[in-house]
């Protein structure tokens, strides 16, 4: 079995562990919410349950997810595949339940329709600030070049291209000291250490 076959098998484990760490924190966080709301501060809900109720599973709902994506956006440029994995798994979970209780909150306290179009408003500016914080030109460059794969096309490169050979787009470039291949997104060069800026 090749070495991409065998990372690609580890990657696909790794998705299904990743699918059931989203998942049990997910359980477990809309439990934690039932357990206050009905066990540990039973009677404060009972006062008012329409009100308190939705204030108990909305906070624990935000109070697990705004602290879960800010953390994880903040430090997945600093670890290893390991770390990188399980931030990757609390990123999403952080996310995902983010969106759910926006979009459940939104549905139960304002009429459908009204509901629907803001639930999509939502939506929208969330994909908008994703694509600006971690999926930017530069960040998207970076990652396929890391890949060995063209920034325009997705095309695998050669190793030491200057230019993708099926869409034009260029991937590397001459050192102005020594003349070695560096590529486009690089600051310094890795063979005399000068700068490319």
């Amino acid at each position: 079995m090749s070495e991409t076959s065998d990372e690609i098998h580890v990657s696909k484990i790794e998705f299904v562990f990743l699918v059931g760490i989203v998942g049990c924190m997910l359980f477990a966080t809309w439990e934690l919410g039932h357990l206050m709301a009905d066990e540990w501060f039973k009677n404060w809900v009972n006062q008012d349950r329409f009100t308190n109720e939705r204030i108990i599973r909305y906070g624990i709902a935000f109070l697990m997810a705004i602290p879960a994506v800010v953390v994880t956006a903040w430090f997945s440029p600093r670890f290893g595949r390991f770390g990188s994995t399980v931030n990757r798994a609390f990123l999403w979970y952080g996310t995902l339940l983010l969106i759910s209780t926006i979009a459940i909150f939104v549905f139960d306290c304002l009429p459908e329709v009204f509901a629907g179009f803001i639930g999509a408003g939502i939506f929208i500016i969330a994909i908008y600030v994703l694509q600006k914080r971690f999926f930017t030109k530069d960040r998207v460059t970076r990652i396929r070049l890391s890949k060995g794969k063209c920034p325009g096309c997705g095309t695998s490169l050669r190793t030491e291209a200057f230019f993708c050979p099926n869409c034009g787009f260029e991937v590397g470039k001459k050192c102005p000291s020594c003349q070695g291949f560096t590529q486009v997104m690089d600051k310094y060069c890795s063979k005399c250490g000068g700068s490319l800026t």
